[in-house]
């Protein structure tokens, strides 16, 4: 029944998102991945090293990026671990993903560029509004409604409360 329910879920999404058929869609057709190669139809825009260490093994154990359509669009944030390399390619074994955040206007998401509490944390992922006061002169943004972190232990994605983060202003779109 639960699989059904899933099943009409993620057909009724596809009505109004589109979706590569017969590919993975839910995050758990997600979850034990290895990836590259990403299902036709998906890959990966952006990501970056999550490290829990300061050893050569350690600084890339973990990975944080997107799940993308064909069309760029992002869908999912991915979690995952090292487990190998075919030549110089990383292979990473997805271990969370949580959906990619509608945004509103003048928000972006930052990843890898965020603090907790003064903290730097790469594992951080949160949504920034610049749509604000002085935006190109600012060297930080507020979080605005909705962050994750990285549970290195778990490799899982945890939630943290947006008033606790801060990220580096990036620059406008396109520089």
């Amino acid at each position: 029944m639960t699989a059904l329910r899933t099943s009409a879920m993620v057909a009724l999404l596809c009505t109004v998102v589109p979706c590569p058929a017969g590919e993975p869609h839910g995050s758990e057709t997600w979850i034990g991945r290895v990836v590259p190669p990403f299902p036709d139809g998906f890959k990966s825009n952006t990501g970056g090293c999550v490290g829990s260490g300061r050893s050569a093994e350690q600084i890339c154990a973990r990975s944080i990026g997107t799940i993308d359509d064909a069309e760029d669009r992002s869908l999912k944030f991915y979690a995952a671990e090292l487990v190998g390399r075919i030549g110089n390619e990383a292979r990473w074994k997805i271990t969370d993903v949580v959906p990619y955040p509608k945004l509103l206007r003048g928000e972006r998401v930052s990843i890898s560029t965020c603090v907790i509490d003064g903290v730097g944390d790469p594992g951080v992922i949160a949504v920034i509004d610049t749509a604000v006061e002085n935006a190109e002169t600012r060297e930080m943004f507020d979080a605005s409604r909705w962050a994750v972190r990285l549970d290195r232990h778990k490799g899982r994605f945890v939630e943290v409360k947006p008033t606790e983060v801060s990220c580096y202003n990036e620059g406008a779109e396109g520089e």
